[in-house]
């Protein structure tokens, strides 16, 4: 009787879903991002939470760090006459250009998602204060034209002047004074909210054009109008996005070379070289920005939709 041979079926090899290949092109590209900010980030940031409790003097051989506890936050808190007012004033200054930028950025990525032609160059045009970061647009960022000739608008008399005019409209549409310098603070700051707003222009173009058309072509046909389709599905389908922006423009100007705050660290760590109290300034700054990212996150995320 011929023995049966026992073929051993081969394991069948296991197919991965597209879920799981799409989390594993993620871990890919999310690689090199995650070593760099071990190295380039988190190692400086926990290097500087000790300096903060220290006094570091350097020597011939390298520095010595001196313990020195909460002497550096205490200083900061109780005998600087300027952090806290600092601070203070920054929030008032930085505040409304993240609002402005906000309200900007979205609006602007909602004519963008129109199809019109030059839509390419247009948008290109936008995304030039990421690229340019030349000494020449540092200056039109710190420049505040139209703002100086508001104040010299309320101590002259000339009626012909454009500014004068401006203001002038502004209090015959019922405008409060503090409205209407607000407007033209905003107006006369657009180049540093023009630059603020660039990748959330981009986050929320993309929020756009992630909405399916046939949602689009479905509330058509029920009779709907552009002004519905806009404020009952493409707002609500994009407010995602407003969150991720937002956060994005708090972390982008406050952080910002030009910031006052910022500044100032630099000062009190690299020109006084006191490396201790900067690092301690840095600390509670950080802690500020994050303070404001939870509250504003806290506000916005009851007002966003999600959907599947």
């Amino acid at each position: 009787m011929a023995e049966a041979v026992a073929v051993k079926a081969k394991p069948k090899k296991k197919v991965k879903s597209w879920e799981q290949k799409k989390k594993t092109i993620g871990y890919v590209f999310t690689t090199p991002f995650i070593i760099g900010a071990f190295f380039f980030l988190l190692l400086p940031v926990i290097t500087s939470l000790i300096y903060s409790f220290s006094n570091l003097n350097i020597s011939a051989s390298g520095y010595i760090l001196e313990n020195v506890g909460f002497e550096h936050y205490r200083y900061l808190f109780t005998i600087d006459p300027d952090f806290l007012g600092n601070i203070g004033a920054m929030l008032l200054d930085t505040m409304p250009n993240v609002i402005v930028a906000l309200i900007f950025s979205f609006f602007i990525a909602s004519l963008l998602n129109q199809k019109f032609h030059g839509r390419a160059l247009v948008r290109g045009i936008f995304f030039m204060p990421v690229i340019l970061s030349s000494g020449i647009y540092t200056q039109l960022q710190t420049g505040d034209t139209l703002s100086n000739m508001y104040s010299s608008a309320q101590s002259t008399s000339d009626a012909g002047s454009v500014t004068a005019a401006f203001t002038t409209t502004l209090a015959n549409m019922g405008l409060s004074e503090g409205i209407s310098k607000f407007l033209v603070d905003s107006v006369g700051r657009i180049s540093s909210i023009v630059a603020m707003s660039a990748i959330p222009i981009i986050i929320f173009l993309a929020g756009f054009q992630s909405i399916s058309p046939s949602i689009f072509e479905a509330s058509y046909i029920e009779g709907a109008t552009k002004w519905e389709v806009f404020w009952k599905i493409s707002f609500p389908m994009v407010s995602p996005q407003i969150l991720v922006s937002l956060v994005y423009i708090i972390i982008d100007s406050f952080t910002t070379s030009t910031n006052a705050m910022i500044q100032n660290i630099h000062t009190v760590t690299f020109n006084n070289l006191n490396y201790g109290r900067g690092a301690a300034m840095a600390w509670v700054y950080m802690l500020v920005i994050f303070i404001i990212i939870g509250i504003c996150f806290f506000i916005v995320n009851r007002l966003v939709f999600y959907y599947d």
